[in-house]
């Protein structure tokens, strides 16, 4: 049984919280909250902010997921004394400012996709979110200054996350980085998901080159079409 209020809990989760409620109900956030609260009470900075960390789920709703992308944890600085984290994966709207590996993601699908096309880029990626692009992070949080600090924390909320949630669903399930790709170990063939493992754009934006994305958008749209008639958007074209 859980220490914690469900009552406050829920809210945060969105339309995911009856999935995540046996979860919650076992303790598995126990853990989690004891040591984020130990390390702010310690004077640690932990980031994102506490009502960004279930972002993702708040802006995806569960019904309208099509496809699933992790990355490694929020971004690990700050931009002055504002939170570049905004709990989506790469995304960067508090401080409107363009991140270099959002940039590099922005680049790569533009050449591979959209040649020639004009598009913005936009540090707020809501855009995918509320397209059924679950951006997510194998972290949920991190301390400041320190990349994929917190994975083992949340190691057991992302085993629950794929063995009870998004292997169910059978959304292709896109892992950018090889500390991502670890969670493939909880993606169960029985139900045929589509697995692609990419470089993290933070790595091109690193080394100064270009990212590939290797066609996997083209072929994540075709998956989607098939099921729907429908596609992603992968990137914020501007009007005509």
């Amino acid at each position: 049984m859980s220490e914690l209020n469900w009552e406050k809990f829920e809210p945060l989760f969105g339309t995911w919280a009856p999935k995540f409620k046996k979860f919650f109900d076992q303790g598995g956030f126990d853990d989690i909250y004891k040591y984020l609260k130990k390390e702010s009470q310690r004077g640690k900075v932990i980031l994102p902010s506490s009502e960004d960390t279930f972002k993702c789920f708040i802006e995806t709703p569960l019904d309208s997921m099509d496809v699933a992308i992790f990355g490694l944890s929020p971004y690990h600085s700050m931009a002055g004394r504002k939170i570049i984290a905004d709990g989506l994966l790469m995304g960067c709207s508090h401080t409107g400012s363009l991140q270099p590996s959002l940039l590099k993601f922005y680049e790569g699908i533009s050449n591979d996709m959209y040649q020639g096309l004009d598009y913005i880029k936009t540090p707020d990626v809501r855009y995918l979110a509320n397209q059924g692009v679950l951006m997510c992070n194998a972290s949920l949080t991190c301390a400041f200054r320190k990349a994929g600090s917190h994975l083992e924390l949340w190691e057991p909320f992302m085993k629950y996350l794929f063995e009870e949630v998004i292997n169910i669903t059978g959304v292709p399930v896109i892992f950018l980085g090889r500390e991502a790709a670890k969670l493939e170990k909880y993606i169960l063939p029985l139900y045929g998901t589509h697995v692609f493992k990419l470089s993290h754009p933070a790595s091109a934006a690193y080394n100064d080159e270009m990212w590939d994305s290797k066609g996997v958008f083209k072929q994540v749209n075709q998956i989607i079409k098939h099921r729907h008639e429908t596609e992603i958007e992968w990137l914020s074209m501007v009007p005509f």
